[in-house]
């Protein structure tokens, strides 16, 4: 029992670089393995179907990407929120935040699987996909959707255990959904010859099985957190504190995979080829991001459980830590990336033309990819202390706005897909700058709940609605 419990406290005890380390890994390995889903699909008919089927998946993926983003914005706020009340050891309101938590995603699954099969022809008509595979995206897009749900409650659940620093058991049963799908794959596609319908049929069941495992442990473990079936209701209280800080950082995500869908429309005015090679590059891409996103995400757990238990100081030893081991994990993928760049977007289409394309993008973006080291691992922080508003405000500024402004003005004088390549490098650099210069100058700065200007902690000493910002002096 000892030992389960050091580890259980091992975010608010001892060496911040090997909590920030244990609590990463089983994130990045789920995030490894959720890329898996959609990979091992474009892997699957790109060298089973073809071109165009590659094309129709990689123009549906995005309206997909929003809605998850969304999706995990929300968990992210209910994790936030499970964190600090474990951090606290206040089981009660645990309890009522994990039940609302719950009910908020099943609700809220449902939802988005009738909007989205209804919506989504009209979205990819928008998104200028072409006649000759708008039926296939369509297809690939309305099965999708019917995995929605149990995406939703694996995700909320996932959340959940994060913040009470389990982040094993998530990663377990997500393997168990990657692993059926791979056999899915090959027996829809390449035996059955069900193309594009049959990878994603592949991946709605994967995924149902990963949201099963996660909520049967819910329904029985002996931890704070179990889901008692009478109990699931939405409290008020605990719902607004989730929406609060779930709701941006969803909107972030979301909007951020809206300019994405910018992005796409002047990819899609290059043809398939272009089309197809960003398809494999967002593909290739993650093996740099997934790593950024789990410290980011351990980051959030981190700090949430520290702010909960009051140690403001570990806190910002943890953002000099957390930024430190990013940057040095993300060169280090990179580097393999690019010495690795052919074999890796072989895996995904065997056309040559696509190939090339798909290297000239990466060449521009894999070099700078640790700027984005910063946007992830303050964000997270900012997220964990319980003010989510600034990281949405500089993201949608920066990473949406600024970029669809570049796009405008320079995919005309540099006609080509490297001009799409790089505003990524540039936007990523913007709001990293704004992101580390106000955590650092501002330092001093004591602001309201509502203040858009400062990033800042909430000073739970006080009764008024105020946050410090001071921990932040990095």
């Amino acid at each position: 029992m000892k030992q389960k419990c050091s580890k259980q406290d091992l975010l608010i005890n001892g060496s911040i670089s090997k909590a920030l380390i244990w609590f990463a890994l089983p994130l990045l390995g789920s995030s490894f393995i959720q890329l898996l889903y959609n990979a091992v699909d474009l892997i699957f008919i790109g060298n089973y179907v073809g071109k165009s089927a590659s094309a129709a998946v990689g123009s549906g993926s995005l309206l997909l990407t929003c809605l998850v983003g969304f999706i995990t914005g929300i968990s992210v706020g209910a994790g936030v929120v499970v964190a600090q009340y474990y951090g606290a050891k206040d089981y009660k309101n645990l309890q009522d935040s994990v039940h609302t938590a719950m009910s908020l995603a099943g609700i809220g699954g449902i939802v988005l699987t009738i909007a989205g099969l209804l919506l989504s022809p009209f979205i990819l008509q928008w998104l200028r996909v072409p006649q000759e595979i708008f039926e296939l995206s369509v297809s690939y897009i309305r099965i999708y959707f019917i995995s929605i749900l149990p995406m939703v409650l694996y995700n909320m659940g996932s959340a959940i255990l994060r913040a009470y620093g389990d982040a094993k058991r998530p990663l377990i049963y997500l393997a168990s959904g990657a692993i059926l799908n791979v056999f899915l794959d090959w027996l829809f596609v390449a035996v059955f010859s069900w193309g594009v319908a049959g990878a994603s049929w592949a991946t709605t069941i994967s995924q149902t099985l990963s949201a099963v495992l996660i909520v049967v442990h819910l329904f029985r473990t002996k931890r704070e957190y179990r889901i008692h079936l009478k109990r699931l209701r939405i409290h008020k209280k605990q719902m607004m504190r989730i929406v609060k800080l779930g709701v941006p950082a969803g909107i972030q995500s979301s909007l951020l995979t809206i300019s994405n869908m910018v992005v796409q429309f002047y990819i899609n005015g290059f043809g398939q080829d272009a089309m197809a090679a960003f398809t494999a590059y967002f593909k290739v891409e993650n093996f740099m991001y997934l790593p950024i996103l789990a410290f980011g995400q351990a980051m959030t757990s981190f700090v949430g459980q520290n702010i909960g238990a009051g140690q403001l100081k570990r806190v910002k030893k943890g953002v000099k830590i957390g930024l430190l081991l990013g940057v040095s994990c993300t060169i280090a993928v990179s580097t393999i990336v690019l010495l690795s760049r052919y074999y890796l977007f072989r895996m995904f289409n065997s056309e040559l033309e696509v190939i090339q394309c798909g290297i000239q993008i990466l060449m521009i973006t894999a070099p700078v990819y640790f700027i984005y080291v910063a946007i992830e691992v303050l964000s997270g922080t900012v997220r964990g202390a319980g003010a989510s508003f600034i990281p949405m405000v500089i993201s949608i500024s920066h990473l949406c706005i600024l970029r669809i402004i570049l796009l405008a003005i320079i995919v005309p004088l540099w006609n080509s897909v490297q001009a799409i390549a790089i505003v990524y490098p540039i936007t990523w650099a913007a709001t990293a700058f704004s992101l580390f210069t106000i955590n650092v100058f501002d330092g001093e700065i004591r602001l309201s709940r509502y203040s858009v200007i400062n990033l800042f902690l909430w000073n739970k000493n006080k009764e008024s609605d105020c946050f410090d910002s001071r921990i932040f002096t990095i």
